[in-house]
């Protein structure tokens, strides 16, 4: 009797074991992160042509967002669609 409660123990700690594992893969996956590429695709969602400025203001919301929205301003977006992207852009 005692060999069958060693054996059932030792089958949980190693199915505890491999529970903990997947959970801890799960747990410790990184989020997905936003580009300039994610900034693009939602001013062309909202039909604007992606000229040289807009590209150009999607990648300077990587580093500083309010050169980004100067520019995709300047170029005719809208405020509150170029705040949107230039998030989408920065994050």
């Amino acid at each position: 009797m005692i060999r069958i409660k060693k054996l059932f123990a030792g089958s949980f700690a190693s199915a505890l074991a491999v529970t903990a594992l997947i959970a801890g893969t799960v747990v410790v996956a990184a989020p997905a992160q936003a580009t300039p590429a994610d900034c693009q695709r939602y001013l062309a969602d909202r039909g604007y042509v992606l000229t040289d400025a807009r590209i150009n203001g999607c990648s300077y919301g990587r580093d500083t967002q309010w050169l980004c929205w100067g520019t995709l301003q300047n170029s005719g977006v809208a405020r509150s669609h170029a705040v949107n992207a230039c998030d989408l852009a920065n994050n």
